[in-house]
C-alpha cells in the first residue's frame, strides 16, 4: 500500500473524506507539511474536503517573509483559500518564545476554523515527531498517563486536530516530496543542538535507530498498547469509584478496602472533578497520605480558592473561606518536596531532594513519614538523641537560651504518626542514616532578612 493510500485511509476512517468538509491545513512551508498539502490535493474531487490553508509568519527567521511569498503564490495558482498570520517581534516575549508561538499558532487556527466553518485542522505531526515527545517525556518523568504522546486524533476547540501522517517516517515524507518534485523550505533553527527536541532530532534518535531501524515502528506500537491500558484504566475506576463515594463526598475507609494498587488512582478521579487543573498521581501522593489518616475532622488546602474537608471522617472539596491575610502559626502546614514554604514574615523552610545550600542539613526519610506537617510545638514534644534518649523541646529552647516571647513561635516538622523531626532552627531529631527504606533529603531553613543565621545540630 502507498503512502497516499494509507493517508487516505486515515482520512476516511477520520470521516474527512467528502466536500461537504472543510478543513483547515496548517502549512508551514517545511517538507512535512507541503507533502501533507499535496496529499490532500491529490484526492479525487468527489471525495476532496474543502481545504483552507492557515500560515503563521512568526517573523523568527529572515527567510519567514520569503516563505510567506510562497505560499501566498503557490496556493494563488491551485487555487485554494489561504490564511494568513504575523506573529509581529514586538509581541515575542523574552522567554518561552517556542511554548508562545506554538499557542499563537494555535489560537489563529481556532479563529480559522470558526471563520470557514471548518470541522478539523490538520497538521504535518509524524513518527519521527512521535519519537521526539516519547523521549522528552521519559526524560522529563511523571505518571504513565503522560507518557502518552501525539494522538491521531483529538477535540480541539470546536471541532478536531487531526495528524493523518503520524504513522509515517520523515525519510518517507521527504521521498515522497523529492517524487512529486514539491518546493519546501528547511528551518534553518532544526539544526541547533541547544534545543532538546532539536539534539534528540539529529542525534539520539539516530544513534537509537542505528541501534535498532524499526525504533518508530515499535514506539508507534508502545502508543496504541499505552492508549489501550490507560482506557482499560478508566472503565475500572468508573466501576470502582461509585463504592466510595457518596454523592459528593469520598468515604476514606471504604477506600482503603479497595485493592491497593487502584486506591491512589480512584482518589485522584474523585479529587480531579473539583480541581481546575489535571494533577498527577505521583503529586497528589502526599495529599491521599493525607486523606487516609484516621483523624475524623481536618482540613488541607488544594489550591488558592479549594480546600479538602474532612468532616465526621467524611472527604469533601469546598471553597476556602476568606480569612486575613497574614500568617496564623496556629495552623498546620502540608510539607510539599523540593519547594520552600513560608513559615513567618521572614523565614521559609523546605525538604528538598538535592541541597539547596551549605548549610541544609541532610536527612533519611522514610516512605511512612509522609506526609509531613509543619506546627507551632506542643508540650510533650521530644526529639530523639544519637544515645537513644529524648529531650523535650521545651529543654531545647531553654537551654539555647531563647527568649520567652519567641519560644511561643517555634515551629516543629512531625510526620504522619507525630514524630517529631526538626525543630526548626534550633536542633534535628536523630535517625540512623543507614535506615533501611529510607530516602536522603535535605531540610533547608531561609531566612530573608537577617544573614549568616546557621542550622544547629
Amino acid at each position: 500500500m502507498t503512502l497516499r493510500q494509507q493517508v487516505n485511509r486515515e482520512l476516511a476512517r477520520q470521516k474527512l473524506l467528502s466536500p461537504t468538509q472543510t478543513v483547515v491545513v496548517a502549512v508551514s512551508t517545511g517538507v512535512d507539511s507541503m507533502v501533507l498539502l499535496d496529499l490532500l490535493l491529490q484526492l479525487p474531487v468527489q471525495q476532496r474536503p474543502q481545504i483552507v490553508v492557515a500560515h503563521v509568519n512568526h517573523h523568527l527567521r529572515a527567510q519567514s517573509a520569503e516563505e510567506a511569498a510562497f505560499l501566498t503564490n503557490y496556493c494563488a495558482t491551485l487555487p485554494v483559500t489561504l490564511k494568513l498570520a504575523d506573529w509581529l517581534v514586538e509581541d515575542h516575549p523574552q522567554t518561552g518564545v517556542e511554548a508562545a508561538a506554538r499557542q499563537f499558532r494555535y489560537d489563529f487556527f481556532a479563529k480559522v476554523m470558526v471563520t470557514t466553518g471548518a470541522t478539523a485542522v490538520l497538521t504535518a505531526h509524524h513518527a519521527n515527531d512521535q519519537a521526539e515527545t516519547y523521549l522528552m517525556k521519559l526524560a522529563r518523568g511523571g505518571d504513565l498517563a503522560q507518557l502518552q504522546g501525539i494522538q491521531a486524533a483529538r477535540s480541539f476547540r470546536n471541532g478536531r486536530l487531526v495528524r493523518p501522517l503520524l504513522s509515517f517516517s520523515k525519510q518517507q515524507l521527504r521521498q515522497y516530496a523529492a517524487e512529486r518534485q514539491l518546493t519546501y523550505y528547511e528551518d534553518a533553527t532544526n539544526t541547533d543542538v541547544t534545543l532538546t527536541r532539536n539534539r534528540l532530532r539529529q542525534r539520539v534518535i539516530p544513534e537509537l535507530m542505528q541501534v535498532n531501524p524499526a525504533l518508530l515502528t515499535h514506539i508507534a506500537a508502545y502508543e496504541d498498547q499505552l492508549t489501550t491500558l490507560l482506557k482499560a484504566k478508566k472503565q475500572m475506576i468508573a466501576v470502582l469509584l461509585p463504592t466510595v463515594q457518596v454523592q459528593r463526598q469520598l468515604d476514606p475507609k471504604k477506600l482503603l478496602k479497595l485493592p491497593s494498587d487502584w486506591r491512589l488512582a480512584v482518589f485522584q478521579t474523585w479529587l480531579q472533578q473539583y480541581l481546575p487543573q489535571l494533577v498527577s498521581e505521583t503529586k497528589l501522593a502526599p495529599t491521599y497520605h493525607w486523606a487516609i489518616q484516621p483523624q475524623t475532622t481536618a482540613r488541607l488546602s488544594l489550591t488558592t480558592s479549594l480546600e479538602l474537608v474532612k468532616v465526621a471522617g467524611m472527604l469533601t472539596v469546598l471553597p476556602v473561606k476568606k480569612r486575613v491575610k497574614k500568617l496564623r502559626p496556629s495552623e498546620k502546614i502540608m510539607v510539599d518536596l523540593n519547594q520552600w514554604q513560608k513559615i513567618t514574615a521572614t523565614q521559609s523552610v523546605g525538604i528538598f531532594a538535592t541541597s539547596p545550600d551549605h548549610a541544609s542539613q541532610p536527612f533519611p526519610l522514610l516512605a511512612s513519614d509522609m506526609p509531613l506537617v509543619l506546627r507551632p510545638w506542643q508540650p510533650g514534644d521530644q526529639l530523639k538523641l544519637k544515645n537513644g534518649g529524648q529531650q523535650f523541646v521545651r529543654r531545647i529552647l531553654i537551654d539555647q537560651k531563647v527568649p520567652p516571647a519567641e519560644r511561643a513561635a517555634a515551629m516543629v516538622l512531625v510526620t504522619a504518626q507525630g514524630t517529631v523531626l526538626w525543630l526548626v532552627g534550633h536542633k534535628f531529631s536523630y535517625r540512623d542514616p543507614n535506615s533501611a527504606r529510607a530516602q536522603t533529603v535535605f531540610l533547608a531553613l531561609k531566612h530573608t532578612e537577617l544573614k549568616g543565621v546557621h542550622l544547629k545540630r
